[in-house]
């Protein structure tokens, strides 16, 4: 829904767009994204990708939707409010579900240096912001066709 100042900021919502493939199944992609503007782009080109999409604005909100949602992708800031930073959530989520969900790191704080240590958790990959909308477009789609 588009409101007056833009994508609508209601969280911890779900969007199904329809497909052009009816027997491609429907992924889900949880964003774990506290910046509102930021996480509506995200889900836009997630749901117009045909997606199910879930947005949780916080640490302790996105480890909660992981569990409920069970999604194939989690996208995934390092910089969130509450208790849990997301490195804590992913640390918790490769301790409780092993190497599922594929994770996509999307943040500020990706670098050369932290790049490797995100990653070997296994099953992650990362994308520095600022980013591209192509570049980010072609690495849920390639995460998901894994």
């Amino acid at each position: 829904m588009i409101g007056p100042g833009g994508l609508s900021r209601g969280y911890a919502r779900s969007a199904v767009a329809s497909r052009e493939s009816p027997a491609a199944p429907v992924r889900k992609v949880l964003i774990i994204e506290d910046y509102y503007a930021l996480a509506d782009i995200e889900s836009l080109l997630c749901t117009m990708e045909g997606h199910e999409v879930r947005v949780a604005k916080s640490g302790d909100e996105g480890l909660a939707a992981v569990t409920e949602f069970n999604p194939d992708l989690v996208l995934l800031d390092l910089m969130l409010p509450g208790e849990l930073t997301g490195t804590q959530v992913l640390e918790r989520i490769r301790a409780d579900r092993g190497q599922e969900p594929k994770v996509l790191v999307v943040s500020a704080l990706v670098n050369p240096t932290t790049a490797p240590q995100l990653e070997a958790f296994g099953n992650v990959q990362t994308l520095a912001k600022p980013f591209k909308i192509k570049e980010l477009s072609s690495r849920i789609q390639g995460m998901l066709a894994q």
